[in-house]
């Protein structure tokens, strides 16, 4: 049994297009089962059942589905009523797809995987709403990021900001950031944060926040493309200010930080 097709549309929504309708044994008249088991925690498996809505193309809608946070083998159960592993060709992996699940509000994230077998599984955990950073570019004082508000309610048009915490200090920095369609960019500059300097303490790092309009902030991350360990793999250059080195970096939570060290003592 094989899908040359494996997603999760922003409805949460399994799409399956299955490469050989003859081995899938799909009745249009009839729907189609799935069992879903944690492949980390003993415990019951889940049965989903699964709308045919075409030659070889199933839809199960997991909505309201209760799933614990974890990754599940997904199996597809034959007319014979067992089940059987279910292999798919699809990466499940589409950038255009992940902008318009960031779109949803919700409070858990689903996705559909391709293990090194080749096998399909999805991945349930529980997420939050954060602002999704697409593109960083440093400039001689100034950082400028753009992205969008992920998983909360619709962000549309209006006067945002961008604030700037001073890690375990009590520095804080405001920018105004434009706020269109559900997108946002800002210009950070670096001169305040070079003169806020405590070089008492080696490392100076600030925590970059989306303050909407509405009220309510956004820790500004990178999630979205599934690069997990950016500390150790984004390496943005730097900007020497008022002897103070100033560069972006991701922590250990791919949250995007500001790393601010006295010129010479990196």
């Amino acid at each position: 049994m094989q899908a040359e097709l494996s997603r999760i549309d922003s409805g949460d929504v399994l799409e399956l297009r299955l490469r050989d309708t003859g081995e899938a044994g799909i009745d249009r008249a009839e729907d189609a089962v799935l069992e879903l088991r944690r492949d980390d925690a003993p415990g019951p498996a889940v049965h989903v059942t699964g709308r045919v809505v075409g030659e070889g193309r199933v839809r199960a809608d997991l909505g309201e589905v209760p799933l614990d946070d974890g990754t599940w083998d997904v199996l597809w159960i034959g007319g014979d009523g067992r089940p059987r592993p279910l292999a798919t060709t699809d990466p499940g992996f589409s950038m255009a797809d992940r902008v318009a699940y960031l779109r949803t509000p919700r409070r858990r994230e689903l996705r559909a995987l391709r293990d090194p077998r080749g096998r399909l599984r999805l991945r349930a955990r529980t997420v939050a709403p954060y602002a999704e950073v697409s593109w960083v570019e440093v400039g001689t004082d100034t950082v400028r990021v753009s992205g969008m508000p992920a998983y909360g309610p619709r962000a549309g048009t209006g006067p945002a900001r961008l604030v700037a915490r001073q890690r375990e200090r009590s520095g804080t920095i405001t920018a105004p950031a434009d706020l269109t369609d559900g997108a946002f960019r800002t210009e950070i500059p670096l001169e305040p944060l070079s003169r806020h300097h405590d070089p008492g303490r080696p490392h100076n790092e600030w925590d970059l926040w989306l303050a909407l309009p509405g009220g309510g902030e956004l820790r500004l991350a990178a999630r979205a493309d599934d690069i997990v360990g950016k500390k150790k793999k984004v390496v943005y250059p730097d900007t020497l200010l008022g002897g103070v080195r100033i560069r972006p970096y991701y922590t250990v939570d791919d949250d995007l930080s500001l790393l601010a060290t006295l010129a010479g003592h990196e």
